[in-house]
């Protein structure tokens, strides 16, 4: 009700009240508030917003309002943090199964990332971290979105995983450069930025001229290929030495270092070399050695987990899988060759049911955790056989990883603090956004039942609010293009 009544005083823009919102004042009254930081919630507090900001938070009413202000009912509600995402991928790259999307959008990219980030903006998504895209039209959008030109949800870009040569290349995709057309060519160099495939060959001093040419380019953040994309072979990518390079040269701008890494040895490489965070950790060949798991603790390595992907429906029919292959399987005499040996552990799900394991046990370690979904565009609808999995489409898939992080293990609180607090650390933005606290970007959820006693009451949003401004979110996204929803 709370939201029709807003959406009610709505014009055709996002804000509530003048087009200046932010220098207005609004009064959330009587609320439960959920800060982010992990202690018990605190009920009928008033929370005081001005310029983008939060002005006061009080357990008793403003002795005085000026005329004009909006005040806003919380009884009974929750106010939290708004969600950070911690990977996401806004733009179309393209791969190996994506060419046709890759040219005919490859001109829009600009359009598809406002758009995604207000289909992340739709769930309460206030911030989302791009590791891997088309850096120029991203910065674009990150740029319009902070001057407040688009609404959208905050965005921290990478651009290029360091030391991969784009989506149509040997390190992303397994494509020779003898199989590739000019586009597809043209395309790797446009994604790449030249921060490619090129890098892995350079020494550290040729590297860090390298590195910093590319940090010069504006990105909030530097990813950088510990291995190749995949699994098998499982190949490392920099030096010891020169991935020491690509961390000191991007901690000298203040800036988070992380990988991709998808074996014990070469992750153990990146931690040792001084990386703040790790995407997906949980993607590894083979199970985890207790040392590196403690070296990742005592380092406060953040670690981003595609919980989404790794529980609910997708996990419950991966059992069912699993089972029949195990049954099929059965009677089978040992594998001919290694390559055989690997068809069956793919039949059986081994990696993903190593996935799931890798995380339970990160999270039981103690590991500091962010919800890092990979939630991308694919393909253009006109070019899909069948629907896109909801749990990797923006929003929905980051609401599905904070779920999921329960049935990990984790309590609803730590569920919480991991998709706010600690996705703040992730971006190096804790004193700007990530709790509530006076003094922060007030970038805030109202929900109208506890997450605490359900983590899945998530979904029941009252107000979404972005940088003191509250969003019609029933009118997101503004431009559809790869959006096919109905809510």
């Amino acid at each position: 009700m709370l939201r029709l009544i807003i959406i009610c005083c709505l014009a055709s823009a996002w804000w509530t009240v003048s087009p200046d919102l932010r220098a207005d004042i609004t009064v959330i009254e009587n609320v439960t508030l959920v800060d982010g930081n992990g202690g018990e919630p605190v009920a009928g507090m008033f929370v005081i917003i001005a310029d983008g900001r939060i002005r006061e938070i009080s357990t008793a009413a403003p002795d005085s309002l000026p005329d004009g202000a909006l005040r806003i009912d919380g009884t009974g509600k929750y106010l939290l943090p708004g969600f950070i995402d911690t990977n996401v991928h806004a733009s179309v790259y393209g791969n190996s199964r994506r060419r046709e999307t890759a040219v005919k959008y490859a001109d829009r990219n600009h359009e598809l990332a406002e758009e995604f980030a207000q289909r992340q903006l739709k769930y309460g998504v206030t911030t989302i971290r791009d590791s891997y895209g088309s850096l120029i039209p991203l910065l674009q959008v990150r740029d319009a979105i902070e001057r407040g030109e688009i609404i959208g949800s905050r965005m921290l870009v990478a651009g290029n995983i360091v030391g991969w040569g784009g989506p149509f290349s040997l390190t992303f995709s397994l494509m020779e450069e003898s199989d590739l057309t000019l586009f597809q060519e043209q395309w790797n160099d446009l994604i790449a930025q030249g921060a490619g495939e090129d890098l892995m060959d350079m020494g550290p001093e040729e590297l860090r001229a390298a590195i910093n040419a590319y940090l010069d380019k504006g990105p909030n953040f530097v990813k950088y290929g510990g291995t190749s994309h995949f699994r098998f072979p499982t190949l490392i990518g920099f030096s010891p030495r020169a991935q020491r390079v690509i961390v000191e040269e991007t901690h000298k701008r203040g800036l988070v270092a992380e990988t991709h890494a998808t074996s014990a040895e070469a992750l153990r490489i990146a931690v040792e070399a001084g990386i703040d965070f790790i995407q997906h950790p949980e993607i590894l060949s083979a199970p985890y050695p207790d040392d590196l798991v403690n070296m990742i603790v005592e380092r406060d390595v953040i670690c981003g987990l595609r919980s989404n992907t790794l529980t609910g429906k997708p996990w419950q029919e991966h059992l069912e899988k699993r089972e029949q292959a195990m049954l099929e399987l059965s009677n089978a005499g040992p594998p001919a060759t290694s390559a055989e040996a690997r068809r069956r552990a793919e039949q059986r799900g081994d990696l993903y049911h190593l996935e799931r394991n890798n995380a339970e046990r990160l999270i039981k370690a103690g590991c500091r955790i962010t919800i890092a979904t990979d939630n991308y565009q694919g393909d253009a609808p006109e070019f899909r056989r069948e629907l896109k999995p909801e749990i990797q489409e923006a929003g929905i898939g980051s609401i599905l990883a904070i779920e999921g992080l329960v049935e990990l293990g984790m309590t609803p609180m730590q569920a919480l603090v991991a998709a706010t607090r600690n996705g703040a650390m992730a971006c190096r933005k804790l004193d700007e956004f990530g709790t509530i606290e006076a003094g922060k970007s007030a970038d805030l959820l109202l929900l109208d039942a506890n997450p605490l006693a359900d983590i899945r009451h998530i979904r029941k949003q009252s107000l979404v609010m972005a940088r003191g401004r509250i969003v019609d979110t029933v009118a997101l996204p503004q431009n559809r293009i790869f959006y096919t929803g109905t809510d």
